[in-house]
Formats: structure tokens, sequence, C-alpha cells
């Protein structure tokens, strides 16, 4: 049976020090006093609760005090005219009044009282707002989630001032319970979205959710898709984009970063930088992402096929150029590309992971150096370094980070089918990654939408329209707030107001 408070004091201090070990545990601060006429105690963990506020809010009113109360009414009348903090709550199960200790919280218990007052005075060190670090941008805001859950919904508060932001705080985790908000705004985001994440959230059975990005491993529709089917963010500005837009956005107490769903393959080509520079802007960068796109996934394919099966469709003086720097090369072509892109990714990777402006030295320095003796030893083609540089940097270019992964991945998928069949394996690996992609899903709406299936939208999709032009909703939002934009494009017209 669940424990619960009883009218005794000392019963209720055994039954809080059993369940926090306190026989072994010196984490947690015990603060035993007289106040109302009762004997009292105080709970909470060091380091994790403001002492001086403590000292101020709640001990001197209580101490000083001469009220005089017992039974039931002593914690609700300590609650409503002595103690001075901004945000109190009674909580009648121990189990609920310790996990709330555990997250920085004071604990009060009263002599024959048999309920308990939650007291907020967190005061624990935390990291500030910084700068984004993988989402910078050239123009527009420069700031960033930070670890703490508060933190961040303050933020979104601030740039959301209306009673349509909606934020619900629940629990997650078997074991360990961690605390997430889901957010959006109401009218705008369909009720079915919401619907759906709840249920995927009761069914992410896990111990302990320790990152977004485990959590958003445990909510997706495929595991086995190749492309992300959520937008992470570390910018508020963006969070706030993706719920106007209908979005609901996910933030997990602990992590920096925040979870956006459903989306299409368009949003993962998004910037900041679009939004805050002019359409032709805009516009122009999108293009040269998916131009990078392709070329990090086809062109190492692409030059193997030609070369290996189908020689005659290239120049001739390119191909004189590429076959005389082959001459001394020991290894086949196909061998070659596929060393050279996995060197290139491990190169990455290397300088990811070492700390600081020592990472972007090795992965410069090491490309150099490798590189180079490589030529001069005649093991690799110089041709060869110059298309796998293109690829990794058309990887490079795109704005989120794990379609930048899938992009690496589905790389040396099409290399392999490029040295394997050809021209024709190559295209036939392309086909069935399209349909495959065509059939994905995020959240239950389709992940080419509204290309395919043809939907009503924004027209800032693929590319960026003039902002007068950009009244109507995106095509996931609710009914209701597409019936009000087109409304709204009736009354004020296309090209501006009448």
């Amino acid at each position: 049976m669940e424990p619960k408070f009883s009218r005794s004091i000392q019963k209720n201090i055994q039954l809080v020090e059993n369940i926090l070990h306190l026989d072994v545990n010196d984490d947690v601060v015990v603060r035993r006093f007289r106040a109302l006429g009762q004997e009292c105690v105080l709970y909470y963990v060091e380091g994790m609760s403001s002492g001086e506020q403590m000292a101020e809010h709640v001990l001197r009113p209580l101490m000083n005090s001469s009220l005089t109360v017992s039974g039931r009414d002593a914690v609700p009348e300590a609650m409503k005219d002595i103690v001075e903090a901004t945000e109190t709550k009674l909580e009648a199960k121990p189990d609920s009044a310790i996990l709330e200790l555990l997250r920085g919280q004071c604990l009060l218990l009263i002599d024959t009282c048999d309920q308990s007052m939650v007291i907020d005075l967190r005061g624990y060190a935390r990291r500030s707002v910084g700068v984004p670090q993988t989402e910078n941008v050239v123009v527009g805001p420069h700031e960033a989630f930070n670890e703490t859950l508060r933190d961040n919904l303050t933020m979104l508060h601030r740039r959301l001032p209306t009673p349509k932001f909606i934020c619900k705080i629940q629990e997650i985790g078997t074991e360990t319970s961690v605390q997430l908000a889901v957010c959006y705004l109401d009218g705008v985001c369909k009720a079915d979205t919401i619907d759906k994440i709840e249920k995927r959230l009761e069914g992410a059975a896990l111990d302990y959710i320790m990152t977004a990005g485990l959590l958003e491993q445990l909510i997706e529709d495929d595991p086995y898709a190749p492309l992300p089917q959520v937008v992470g963010t570390e910018r508020p500005d963006r969070v706030v984009s993706f719920l106007m837009e209908g979005q609901a956005v996910i933030l997990l107490d602990g992590s920096p970063r925040a979870l956006a769903l459903p989306v299409g393959l368009w949003h993962l080509f998004h910037a900041p930088d679009d939004s805050y520079m002019r359409w032709q802007y805009g516009s122009f960068m999108r293009i040269l992402r998916m131009l990078g796109a392709l070329v990090s996934l086809l062109l190492p394919a692409v030059f193997v096929s030609l070369v290996i099966y189908h020689p005659m469709t290239i120049p001739m003086t390119l191909l004189t150029s590429i076959m005389q720097s082959r001459t001394i090369v020991p290894m086949n072509l196909f061998s070659e590309s596929i060393l050279m892109v996995l060197i290139f990714n491990l190169i990455n990777e290397s300088g990811t992971r070492i700390p600081g402006l020592m990472g972007s030295s090795l992965g410069l320095v090491s490309t150099l150096i490798l590189g180079t003796a490589a030529v001069d030893a005649g093991l690799i083609s110089p041709f060869l370094i110059i298309i796998v540089a293109l690829a990794g940097v058309g990887s490079f270019a795109i704005p989120d980070y794990s379609l930048s992964f899938a992009l690496r991945i589905g790389q040396i998928v099409m290399l392999l089918a490029a040295g394997l069949m050809g021209v024709t394996g190559l295209c036939y690996t392309f086909i069935l990654l399209l349909c495959w992609v065509a059939g994905m899903q995020s959240l239950g709406a389709p992940y080419l939408a509204p290309n395919s299936p043809r939907r009503s939208h924004n027209p800032d999709l693929l590319l960026r329209t003039p902002t007068f032009r950009q009244r109507l909703r995106a095509y996931l939002s609710a009914p209701e707030a597409m019936d009000r934009a087109r409304g709204r494009m009736r009354r004020f017209g296309r090209g501006g107001a009448k």
C-alpha cells in the first residue's frame, strides 16, 4: 500500500527517513524547531535550495509568530498566514512530497497535521542563457535554451504573451521520473496532434529519460526510417515559429534541446536566417542547401559509376586526365572511394570530439597532411580527393544535424550500389529510397506533404515568398486556424492591405 502521512510527527519523520535512507544519506539537511506551539521539521537538499530565502521567508516568520494552531489546520494556516514564500502547496502523499524535495524544494512537517507543505525556494547553480552552439545566425537573436525547464519556458512565454500558449507539464520515467513540458497554441495546433503525443509519451516506458535525443527515439513513428521524423532545435525563436505553424513542442528538464513534431522533409532545410533576411536571400540559401544535399548524397556514387561502367559518357579530355592520374594508384576506384569516404568521416568525427579550437585545427591539418602525403605517395587519386571534399562540403551546408548524418549514411549506400551495379543500380537504389521517404510519416502526417499529397499551405515552404503573401497558415495547423487565415486573405488581399 502507498504510505501516508499521519498526525504524529515522529511517525512522519521515521517515514521520511526510511524513504530517503537518511541513516546513510548525508545530502539531505534536517532542521527541527518549534513554531505555532508545535514541533516542526524542515527538509531540504543541500545546494539545491536557497538558505537565505529559507531563513527569511520560512524559518523567521514561523518562529516569530505568536499564533498557536493544532490539528489538521496547522499546515494550511501556516501556508495562508505565516509563510511568505511565493509558491507553496499542500501535499498529502509522502512519495509526491519527497519527489518535490529531491527536485530542490523544501518540505515542512508540523506535528498533529497529516499533510506536508512543499515550498519552492530552489536556488541551485545553473547555466545562464547562452549563445546557440549548432544553429548560429548572422542576423537574428542569439539566445539558446539551457538545461533548466523553467528557464526555457520563461523564454517562450516572453516571446508568446498570449493566453493561447498552453504548456502541459508531466512526468516521464518509470523508476526515476523527469519533468517534461508539451507546448502548443490552442486553436492553431490540432487536438489530434496533442492526443497522439500524450499516448506516445505514456508508452515511452523507460527507467530514466536522460536527454531529448533519447525521448525522440521513443516517440518517432518508424525507428528504421532513413531520415529524422522530429526536428530538434536549441533556439527559442525557432520553437516559436514551430508553434505558430501548428506544431507541438516538447521540452525536457535537463536537456537544452526542444523537439518539434509533426514535421515534413522541407522543415529540415529551413534555418532561422531565412526569415530574418529578404525573401530573395532566403530562397537562394535554401536552393544552395538542397544542392548541397544532392551533391553530398550522389556525387561520389555518380563519379564511380561513370568512370568504371560508363567511361564513354565522360568527355575525352577529362577522361584522359582521370586515367593518367590513376596509373600509379594501386587500388581500384571503388575500393579507393569507400576508403576515402570513411577517412573523411573519421577526420570529421575526431575534429568534433576534440574540444575547443584544437578540433578544427586537427581537422584542417589532418586533411592537408594526409591528402598531400597520399597523393605524393601515389595511393590516392587527386580527382577523388576533390570529389569527396565537395561531397563533405555539401553535407556541412545542411542546417539540421540529424539530416546531415542521414545523408552521410545514404552516401555510402549509394556508393556501394554504384560500385557494384553501375548507373542502373544507382538509379534503382535512389528510386527505392525516394519511395521509402514518400511512405514515411511524422506523428501520422505524410512526410512529403504538402507537395505529396497536395495540400493548401503557406507559400514559405520550398522557397520563400514576399512576407506580405505569407498570411496562410502552415498545412499542419488546425482547420479552424486555416479558415481564419483564408478570411484574412479575402479581407486584405494577397498583395497587401486594401
